[in-house]
């Protein structure tokens, strides 16, 4: 997957996704509430990155219960070990992994999350696939992936219109899909799950965090834009001060991507 994912990882992604994780918590928190999670089960969490919902996962475990985070980042995740150790959470396995190769031993688990990963895959469907191997009987998938064309800015932002393009380029020059979350649903269903639920999360302001996030996504993808020819150096440089001077403007209402949750039960 390292081929393929586009967005800096190590601390300077590790800061992106810690506001990333803001954003999307309510949304992400409603949605593990549908999950029927109980202390003493295991979950697992694919392509973890800054580590926050597996920290959730553990709480909601408990001490009697097991969570396995898998990233490819192992820089990253030498960052999240250390964020849970001071938060006295103890219950989680970091593992640094490639989804394209994952480790063999990994099964019987109740549940197996994923959020804003498999939009990334040339091959989404071959990782989907090992993951519901990795359930036990009666156990749980449970996906959150992006739908670009949620977008939204009012008034409408050349500038904001210009970097979900070049964000939706890259990801589908590297084989990705940033339309993945409409197709999740049929997804789950051919890879033998019967759908337990659909939902959309949609997070919007007129300034914090959320519109900060636009900005640091594109800060984090300019190596992929000028390396892939999409834009000039001076045409990022005058999108990221567009995108960052547009966080403290009240008068501009905008999203981060549409998030589609689903979730799955493997039946046998």
């Amino acid at each position: 997957m390292e081929d393929t994912y586009a967005i800096k990882g190590g601390r300077s992604g590790r800061e992106r996704l810690r506001v990333l994780s803001h954003v999307l918590q309510a949304g992400t928190h409603d949605f593990l509430d549908r999950l029927g999670i109980r202390p003493g089960m295991a979950c697992l969490d694919v392509g973890c990155g800054g580590g926050d919902v597996t920290r959730e996962f553990a709480r909601r475990v408990g001490a009697s219960g097991r969570v396995v985070g898998l990233d490819m980042d192992a820089a990253q995740l030498e960052i999240v070990r250390a964020e849970a150790a001071a938060q006295n959470i103890h219950n989680i396995d970091y593992r640094a992994a490639n989804v394209a190769d994952p480790p063999r031993d990994l099964s019987s688990f109740d549940l197996v999350y994923t959020r804003f990963l498999l939009c990334h895959l040339a091959k989404p469907t071959e990782a989907l696939s090992w993951m519901v191997r990795s359930l036990k009987p009666g156990g749980v998938v449970a996906v959150e992936d992006c739908d670009f064309s949620g977008h939204f800015c009012y008034p409408p932002s050349p500038e904001f219109e210009r970097y979900v393009v070049l964000c939706g380029e890259v990801m589908r020059r590297r084989g990705g899909d940033p339309l993945i979350g409409l197709k999740l649903p049929r997804m789950l269903v051919e890879a033998g799950l019967m759908i337990g639920g659909v939902n959309v999360a949609h997070p919007s302001d007129v300034d914090g965090d959320v519109k900060l996030l636009n900005a640091l996504t594109m800060e984090n993808i300019v190596d992929a834009v000028l390396s892939d020819n999409l834009a000039s150096p001076s045409e990022v440089d005058q999108l990221v001060a567009a995108l960052n001077a547009s966080v403290g403007d009240t008068r501009m209402f905008a999203s981060v991507t549409r998030t589609i949750q689903v979730w799955g039960r493997r039946v046998q």
